[in-house]
């Protein structure tokens, strides 16, 4: 300071105490220019002195706001670049995630309507083995199936529990019954008779005789366990007759059947029971369990609009964040020191 006393003072600020502005020569210009350009925070630079070229044109601001400033990231060397490439990265991988709510969209539209035509062809009648799905379900699941047989009740297995909805509409806690249906020549194809309480998934509080029955449902393979069912220990143990999920293959272990492999690759879902027996006497017994009805096959909770949604939030997120990050650079892009 004390050698530029001989400097003639062009302005000296009234708001902020010691901010001069002199006259800068072209030794001054070079020697500075060359300098290496520092950011400190405020406190590193209290009681020190701040020199920095100013252009006339350019508005004078405080030192400390400048020092405040220049420690923003993307102000220092390559930082902008920096932080244009994060975030040209971080848009990509959240436009990707748009995109592939959009590839559900349109699987879940094609499974919708896969669905909806084969619930409304013709009822498969199923009379023994083989059964006509027989290495070929993919092209029998969700197909109306009708067969006539007897249930195994000795072989009775519960899956669960899990929540279900009762006759009045309520929801309580249960099970999933599946129970083997002997053909008239001896095979067995599988039955989910559907969810039945907990308080009555004893077959001692619903005794039941083996008679002739014929049950129309639809063909499924089964469930696809979540990832806590395939990483973690919640599995089948068709050893100790515990199910969780709905899996034909693994409760195949449990059926008895000297069919396998036919019953192994499918089951029926029931939507109506008629005994014979109650038909020829004119009654209807009652029906402990809930079944599923077709449209139950059409519905999900997140549907194809609902995928449609995600993916418009995803890509307003994304566009957010790359205009951001435009904006940002630009403005770093124009900041002088």
């Amino acid at each position: 300071v004390e050698a530029s006393a001989g400097k003639e003072v062009i302005v000296r600020s009234s708001t902020t105490t010691g901010q001069v502005l002199w006259p800068a020569t072209q030794e001054d210009i070079e020697i500075l220019s060359q300098s290496k350009l520092l950011y400190p925070a405020p406190y590193e630079v209290e009681g020190s002195v701040i020199i920095r070229l100013v252009r006339l044109s350019d508005p004078v601001t405080s030192p400390v706001a400048r020092v405040v400033h220049n420690r923003q990231f993307g102000i220092r060397g390559n930082e902008k670049w920096q932080l244009l490439a994060m975030g040209v990265v971080f848009t990509g991988m959240i436009y990707s995630l748009g995109f592939w709510q959009l590839r559900r969209m349109q699987w879940k539209r094609d499974l919708i309507e896969m669905r909806r035509t084969r619930l409304a062809m013709p009822r498969v009648p199923v009379s023994g083995s083989p059964f006509p799905w027989r290495d070929q379900v993919q092209d029998y699941v969700y197909r109306m199936v009708e067969v006539r047989g007897v249930f195994d009740h000795r072989r009775e297995m519960h899956i669960g529990p899990r929540p279900g909805g009762d006759a009045d509409g309520s929801t309580s806690s249960g099970y999933l019954c599946v129970t083997p249906l002997r053909l008239e020549d001896g095979s067995t194809v599988m039955v989910n008779r559907g969810h039945i309480g907990a308080d009555r998934a004893d077959q001692a509080t619903r005794p039941e005789v083996p008679s002739w029955v014929r049950i129309r449902g639809i063909l499924e393979e089964g469930e696809v366990p979540n990832l806590v069912g395939t990483y973690a220990r919640l599995k089948n143990r068709p050893d100790r007759n515990l199910f969780v999920y709905l899996i034909a293959d693994e409760l195949a272990e449990n059926s008895g059947a000297r069919n396998h492999t036919e019953c192994s690759q499918a089951l029926i879902t029931a939507m109506d029971v008629l005994y014979e027996d109650d038909f020829q006497a004119g009654v209807r017994r009652d029906n402990p369990f809930t079944m599923r009805h077709k449209e139950d096959y059409l519905l999900f909770w997140a549907d194809e609009h609902t995928h449609f949604n995600y993916a418009m939030q995803w890509f307003g997120m994304g566009t957010l964040i790359f205009t951001m990050t435009i904006y940002k650079f630009i403005e770093v892009m124009r900041w002088r020191y």
